[in-house]
C-alpha cells in the first residue's frame, strides 16, 4: 500500500528535477545508450516466418544496433529458404534518427530497408525490414510533466514552458537527445 504513495513521490521529485533544470540551463537531455538498444532488440527477440508448403521462409538472427561518428548502424544476419536454396547475408543498414516534438518521441528509421536474396544475378525475393523492426524502434523523449508553473512570489503569475527545438547527436555508444525549452509568462 506504501509503493503507489512512493512511486507518485518519486515521479513528482523527478519531474520537479526537469522543471529546475531547464530553468538554469534552458536545455533538458536525454541519453539512450547503445547497451540500451540491443537489449530491447535481444527482448523483442529473432524474427522468424512459419514454413509453409511453398513459400519462402525468412529468418533474421541477432539483430543489433552500432552507435558511432554521428551514425547509426542496424546489423543482423538474414536467412533465406525456399526449396533447395538456402542464402545466408550479414547485413548493415544505415539508421536515421528523428524526434517528434509534439508526439515527444524518438524513432530510429531505416534509410533502405529491403533486403534483396539473389542467385546469380536473379532476384528471389525480398523482405521489408522497416515492416519488422521500425514498429518497435520507438523511445519516449523528455516529456514534462508540468506544462507550467506559478511563482511563489506572485501566485497569479503563470510562466509557461515551452518546448523549442530538439538536437541530436550520436557518439561514444549513445544517442543524446537536447531539448530546448523556453519560458513565456502567460
Amino acid at each position: 500500500t506504501l509503493l503507489p504513495l512512493r512511486l507518485k513521490w518519486v515521479k513528482y521529485v523527478i519531474s520537479c528535477l526537469i522543471c529546475l533544470s531547464s530553468i538554469h540551463a534552458g536545455d533538458v537531455s536525454l541519453s539512450i545508450s547503445e547497451d540500451l538498444i540491443n537489449q530491447y532488440l535481444k527482448v523483442i527477440g529473432d524474427y522468424k516466418t512459419i514454413q509453409k508448403e511453398n513459400k519462402p521462409e525468412w529468418a533474421i538472427q541477432n539483430p543489433h544496433v552500432k552507435l558511432k561518428n554521428n551514425e547509426a548502424l542496424f546489423l543482423a544476419k538474414v536467412i533465406y529458404k525456399q526449396g533447395l536454396i538456402h542464402i545466408r547475408k550479414d547485413i548493415k543498414l544505415s539508421l536515421k534518427v528523428k524526434y517528434d516534438l509534439k508526439k515527444n518521441e524518438l524513432f530510429l528509421i531505416f534509410d533502405n530497408s529491403i533486403i534483396n536474396m539473389e542467385r546469380r544475378g536473379v532476384l528471389l525475393n525480398s523482405i521489408d525490414l522497416k515492416k519488422i523492426y521500425e514498429p518497435k524502434l520507438i523511445f519516449n523523449g523528455p516529456k514534462i510533466k508540468n506544462k507550467y508553473f506559478k511563482t511563489q512570489f506572485n501566485p497569479k503569475r503563470k510562466i509557461k514552458i515551452k518546448p523549442n527545438f530538439a538536437e541530436i547527436f550520436i557518439e561514444n555508444k549513445t544517442i543524446d537527445l537536447i531539448l530546448n525549452l523556453s519560458f513565456i509568462e502567460s
